[in-house]
């Protein structure tokens, strides 16, 4: 059992590494070496596991499944590892994470840095992306997701509720119209988001608050925050911003909110992760920390 848990190490690192080659310099044996561990468990699981050409290596179907058992056993081994003769202040390991790419421009990757100045001994891998990652199958240990939550396989912390604002540049209202009422704002174009809906809720600020749903036009679809909100900059229409990219372009007058009078729904900011083990301790540490942004 020793030899194949061995040997699965290593098939790990090889469909990580993409090569054999690659995979023998970062284990710091032989390519040799690194082919026989993979060829004795084809051999022991009588199944093929990696496509082999000239070019380049790919997982076959038993591979990609043994590659997320063997993903899970090593960060099991890892935790533990860093779990036995360490002091707490200094917590060990890796994370791979998966994020929005508008929290490039947020209050995350301060709160990112001053976490690795803090525990230098962790190593962590964002992956900054509106994508949709499955985080099973990729080897994600940790998502950062912009609410509501579909996938009910994963354990969850809602961690704060952002602000959204309809928003559009002066030179754009000047050139069209200046929005005194929601139904004003339907004359508008809309800087839309891919996959999400193009019907916006407007409640009205007050002690009678009333809702009032629109459908404005809209002729550019974007997947990413940033470049709606530079094309909102340039003039091209309204759109809906988190206060996170909204908040430094309306202070420096690039943009203005559209019916300051009227609000545009909350959303929750979520911490995601598999049910797996492996991780655990260092990745709770982590999204505690990343959650006092919220406090």
């Amino acid at each position: 059992m020793l030899d194949h848990l061995r040997a699965m190490a290593v098939f790990s690192t090889v469909a990580e590494a993409g090569s054999f080659r690659a995979a023998a310099r970062h284990l710091g044996i032989s390519a040799s070496v690194v082919s026989h561990h993979v060829t004795a468990l084809e051999r022991h699981l009588d199944t093929p596991l990696i496509y082999r050409s000239t070019r380049k290596l790919s997982l076959t179907a038993a591979g990609k499944q043994l590659h997320i058992s063997a993903q899970a056993m090593l960060r099991a081994a890892e935790e533990g590892y860093a779990s036995v003769g360490q002091d707490a202040a200094s917590p060990a390991g890796s994370l791979r994470i998966t994020v929005p790419a508008a929290f490039q421009y947020a209050q995350f990757l301060k709160r990112v840095a001053e976490f690795m100045k803090r525990y230098p001994k962790v190593e962590i891998s964002i992956n900054f992306s509106d994508r949709w990652r499955n985080l099973v199958e990729e080897g994600f240990d940790l998502a950062f997701r912009i609410g509501p939550l579909t996938d009910s396989s994963l354990k969850a912390r809602k961690l704060v509720d952002g602000r959204e604002y309809l928003c559009a540049s002066p030179a754009y209202l000047k050139k069209r119209h200046i929005p005194r009422t929601p139904a004003d704002v339907e004359g508008l174009e809309l800087i839309a988001f891919d996959g999400r809906s193009r019907a916006i809720v407007l409640t009205g600020k007050g002690e009678r608050p009333k809702r009032h749903q629109l459908r404005i036009p809209h002729r550019f679809v974007v997947d990413s925050g940033f470049a709606a909100m530079r094309l909102a900059e340039e003039a091209c229409g309204v759109t809906i911003l988190p206060d996170f990219l909204a908040r430094e372009p309306i202070a420096a007058g690039r943009l203005v909110e559209v019916l300051p009078d009227w609000s545009v729904p909350t959303f929750g900011i979520y911490a995601v992760w598999p049910d797996n083990p492996g991780t655990n301790s260092l990745r709770t540490l982590f999204v505690d920390f990343i959650a006092e942004i919220g406090k």
